[in-house]
């Protein structure tokens, strides 16, 4: 066993709110998330709503999911929105150009899109064509969703089925148009944002933001270049960009199911390296926008580990381990940790794709441990961040404030991983501390101290399994699950917590 690690908790050192949107998810038109995923035949035999699986409704409600991001992803700027309206029977039969020529037949648009965002109370993220669409048609696409009165396009809506405005507030403007959005330079895409901006048009209790593609990973050059842009001309063209998206993916170590110890820790530590791409965005932005009018975004971040065996290569379909759960914990973990910095975040992706929440096979669903991190996560939702320092951190004894130093630009690479990390917030004299123990083979006991309150009665909530490499199958679809909850007693200011090796806890109590 490892020695003690001690973990300050300085619930009045506040971070900021944790925005709901942190906790983002994504669903792009990309193997079977959609179709099979999420969309069946509404005639067929796998139990649905209007074509909207039921399994998935009822597994993904109660994760509270505060935001969706749809339908790219790549396939956004190849997306033209006119071929997902109207009677199904009559919608084009396209084909999927990002993602191995896959048949594309439209039967999932825009109108099934905010019926399956309604049905878990999530806000939509549109991601506009750019990359192969005009101004128009991305302005007829806005007024098409978001005009209460009358005209040509509220008309269309309204014999479609739906009378009142879908009120669509988030507009990604293009997706990764540094690769499969265009391949351009930050000029370039910098004019062309500005071009389409100008005509994202608000409407009577619609109003809109517009979400400017940012850097991929820890590329400073495209984010300074782009604003540099911005900046150049009669006047300040920042005012039209309300988000800038930057994408993370910490990639993969061995396999997804197949890793010895190093390969764990090599991941875990690319997933912690999150924290430099923040910061260094952050600061960059705040050189160009130090007022934080424009809201820093991570649209898409995950892991990303080789196709499974049996699967197409395009339909990036891959299992999901308890690293994959350690990994979302403490990128969530971080984000908490920049609540004053970063607005959004979209996990890729939802459902059968990348580091998916649920995977599903005929009409069996399953969750993953990911999905169980998300859970756990919850309370953090809405609630204010504070400081949680490590044994690595810096604390002040004798003024009882604590040390904390974000350098500027931090490269992307793997770092250096704590024994024990973790995030905390408060809301309403309640505290929720999340911790990750990162060490795959042995328990760890933490030692919370709480700076200037005490523990109440705690409840005791973990994600763990047997075996560093567990994961949950379709015959086995529990092995990785919560635990029961377990209460537990502080001692004034000080409490105890035994982690089980390669494990995710949350403890929550009502401070004194």
């Amino acid at each position: 066993m490892s020695d003690v690690q001690r973990l300050v908790i300085l619930p009045n050192e506040q971070i900021g709110r944790i925005h709901p949107h942190l906790h983002g998810h994504f669903a792009e038109h990309l193997g079977e998330l959609v179709y099979n995923g999420v969309w069946v035949d509404p005639d067929g035999p796998i139990p649905n709503r209007g074509g909207l699986r039921l399994d998935v409704l009822d597994a993904l409600r109660p994760l509270e999911i505060p935001a969706l991001r749809w339908p790219g992803g790549c396939f956004a700027d190849d997306y033209h929105w006119r071929d997902g309206v109207g009677r199904r029977a009559d919608r084009p039969l396209r084909l999927n150009r990002h993602w191995g020529m896959a048949p594309e037949p439209n039967h999932f648009g825009t109108h099934e899109f905010v019926s399956f965002c309604r049905a878990l109370g999530a806000e939509p993220y549109f991601a506009a064509n750019l990359g192969s669409g005009t101004p128009t048609e991305m302005s007829q696409w806005v007024e098409y969703c978001n005009h209460e009165g009358d005209s040509t396009l509220s008309r269309e809506r309204r014999a479609n089925g739906e009378q009142d405005p879908f009120r669509i507030r988030y507009w990604g403007i293009g997706n990764e148009n540094w690769g499969c959005g265009g391949h351009l330079s930050p000029e370039h895409y910098a004019e062309e944002y500005c071009r389409f901006r100008t005509f994202l048009s608000e409407y009577p209790k619609s109003p809109v933001e517009g979400i400017a593609c940012g850097p991929n990973n820890a590329d400073w050059d495209w984010t300074r270049r782009f604003f540099t842009q911005l900046k150049r001309g009669w006047s300040d063209r920042t005012r039209l960009v309300q988000g800038f998206a930057a994408h993370y993916y910490c990639g993969t170590s061995g396999a997804a199911t197949e890793y010895d110890t190093n390969q764990w820790y090599e991941l875990l530590s690319r997933g912690r390296a999150v924290d430099g791409v923040i910061a260094g965005h952050r600061a960059l932005m705040d050189e160009f926008d130090p007022e934080r009018r424009v809201k820093l975004i991570l649209d898409e971040w995950g892991t990303w580990h080789p196709v499974e065996p049996g699967k197409p290569r395009s339909g990036l379909y891959q299992q999901n381990t308890i690293r994959d759960a350690c990994v979302a914990a403490i990128s969530l973990d971080v984000f908490h940790d920049y609540a004053d910095a970063l607005w959004m975040a979209n996990i890729a992706q939802l459902v059968n794709v990348l580091q998916a929440l649920l995977l599903v096979q005929g009409d069996r669903c399953i969750k993953t441990p990911t999905y169980h991190v998300f859970d756990l996560y919850r309370p953090h939702q809405g609630a204010t961040a504070v400081r949680l320092l490590s044994a690595a951190d810096t604390v002040s004894d004798g003024g009882g404030s604590a040390g904390w130093c974000r350098t500027r630009y931090l490269p992307a690479r793997p770092f250096a991983l704590r024994a024990v990390d973790g995030s905390a917030s408060v809301v309403g004299g309640r505290l929720c501390v999340t911790m990750v123990n990162t060490n795959p083979v042995e328990s760890v006991e933490a030692e919370l101290h709480l700076h200037g309150a005490s523990f109440g009665e705690a409840e005791w909530v973990y994600l763990a399994g047997a075996d560093y490499r567990d994961h949950n199958t379709f015959e086995q679809p529990d092995r990785v699950r919560l635990s029961a909850p377990k209460m537990l007693r502080g001692e004034g200011d000080r409490m105890r917590i035994q982690l089980p090796p390669a494990s995710v806890s949350r403890v929550r109590t009502l401070m004194s």
